[in-house]
């Protein structure tokens, strides 16, 4: 038997914390969505097929750009997305990168997977999601992509962010390990 719930009533009827809960749920699954999508569309992940990644409006919400500078960096972060003053009215976007990543392709491959929910989503991205979205695109398990992204923190002398905490908040993290 067919359910008569008007859905924007069931909405009203929600918690704060059950909408949140929904939302959050709601984002996961994009996110797993769109990385299954650009996946299966670009094959794995490799510095070949990189620009093309970077250039497909179904995977990248932004045209985007690498570039091997600090910008705005912080110390704890390997990567930062910012505006690309370049290409203002595409509203495109840079990745800047540590500079010691241009010698190793296979790690920008890791960072800009980790990196992409924030390019396409802001602020509202958290460390799970970029571990989510990275390891559903490369085709790893997340416990296996974040000891990936430790190692890459790691190589590229990022420092922890708040020691002794796992994680923080992609948006301004980057390297968390």
């Amino acid at each position: 038997m067919a359910s008569n719930t008007d859905p924007v009533q069931e909405l009203r009827g929600m918690s704060q914390e059950e909408l949140v809960r929904l939302g959050e749920d709601s984002l996961k699954q994009r996110l797993q969505e769109q990385a299954t999508f650009s996946h299966l569309r670009h094959g794995s992940l490799t510095p070949e097929n990189l620009e093309a990644f970077l250039s497909d409006p179904d995977s990248v919400r932004y045209p985007t750009r690498l570039v091997y500078e600090f910008g705005e960096m912080a110390m704890h972060q390997f990567a930062q997305p910012d505006f690309d003053y370049r290409d203002p009215d595409a509203n495109g976007r840079v990745l800047y990168l540590r500079p010691l990543l241009r010698e190793r392709p296979d790690l920008v491959i890791m960072a800009v997977a980790y990196m992409t929910p924030l390019l396409n989503y802001g602020e509202i991205i958290k460390d799970e999601h970029c571990l989510l979205y990275g390891a559903t695109l490369l085709g790893l398990m997340e416990a296996e992509f974040y000891q990936k992204i430790c190692a890459l923190a790691d190589l590229v002398g990022s420092e922890t962010r708040f020691p002794g905490q796992p994680w923080s908040e992609c948006a301004t993290a980057g390297a968390t390990c």
